[in-house]
């Protein structure tokens, strides 16, 4: 049987500007339900990345780890059903495993 490693999901993100139109109460609103999914789907945010200073085409960067594929599953209905994050978010998102690079380059 297979090791059951977490998923890292390595996400580009560039906010539109539905969202910088929307109200304090409306974005705190929005991210507190944001984290809420997190939370409850065993998410943990390793790193968010503000590239707005250094880069025009993306204005962060995350580095999530999920537990299972299928975690990440019911967070894409969320983000898709729930949050809408199309309407404020373009996002591109690469699916990867952790790897130990403590024996690179050893003999």
């Amino acid at each position: 049987m297979a090791e059951k490693k977490p998923i890292i999901r390595l996400m580009f993100a560039k906010i539109k500007e539905a969202f910088y139109k929307l109200s304090e109460e409306e974005k705190q609103e929005f991210m507190l339900k944001d984290r809420k999914n997190w939370e409850e789907l065993g998410c943990k945010v390793l790193m968010m990345i503000d590239c707005r200073w250094s880069n025009e085409e993306w204005d962060y960067i995350g580095v999530e780890e999920w537990p299972t594929i299928e975690a990440l599953e019911k967070r894409a209905k969320f983000e898709f059903e729930e949050l809408q994050k199309f309407r404020y978010a373009e996002s591109k998102t690469y699916l990867g495993t952790r790897e130990s690079f403590a024996e690179y380059g050893k003999e």
